[in-house]
């Protein structure tokens, strides 16, 4: 299975860490960071700084913390159990936030959407990684499951939320597949 999210994720998480403009000193929290890839191509680019990441699956946990094993030792990563939305961070403690492909199963998106915005700092970075609605409706997914949302519903749902007025969505192609990544700034 964690080759199977590797892969698929694979490009969106190319795509952001591009658009994360990871800094030496930067501290990072990824959201749902699935087996750890992303954290550990950010890890390397820090020097001084700190990325934490948040998940609930034990299987992804186990999976990001041995992928991640020298940089959790060095004291460039830490890999935290649990609900994102119910954990406890201090204010403006990060400098950049970053998710992928989680934005469909949040349980209140008003909620962690403004979660997000009070842990980053005064200019703080959010990149919120997602596929076209238009794609994931052709698959059928379950809305029980999957809350499937447009470009606008993104940036009104970040704008709400407390993120500047002008959150970017930056798109790109891959193959016939399109993904999208907000850009917000506190």
């Amino acid at each position: 299975m964690s080759i199977v999210f590797d892969r698929g994720n694979a490009f969106l998480n190319d795509f952001v860490n591009e658009l994360m403009s990871v800094q030496v000193d930067d501290r990072i929290i990824e959201i749902g960071f699935g087996t750890g890839k992303l954290i550990y191509r950010m890890a390397q680019q820090i020097d001084k700084g700190l990325i934490e990441g948040v998940d609930f699956s034990k299987v992804m946990l186990s999976i990001a913390r041995k992928r991640n094993k020298q940089n959790i030792a060095n004291g460039k990563v830490k890999i935290l159990e649990g609900n994102f939305d119910e954990m406890p961070f201090e204010k403006e403690r990060f400098d950049k936030a970053c998710s992928v492909n989680t934005l469909y199963f949040w349980p209140d998106p008003v909620h962690t959407a403004r979660k997000i915005a009070e842990i980053l700092k005064p200019d703080g970075k959010l990149i919120l990684a997602f596929e076209d609605i238009e794609q994931l409706e052709q698959r059928k997914l379950n809305p029980e499951v999957f809350h499937l949302y447009s470009n606008e519903e993104v940036q009104n749902l970040l704008i709400n939320a407390g993120f500047s007025k002008d959150v970017g969505i930056v798109s790109r192609k891959k193959g016939k597949s399109i993904f999208h990544c907000a850009v917000a700034i506190k």
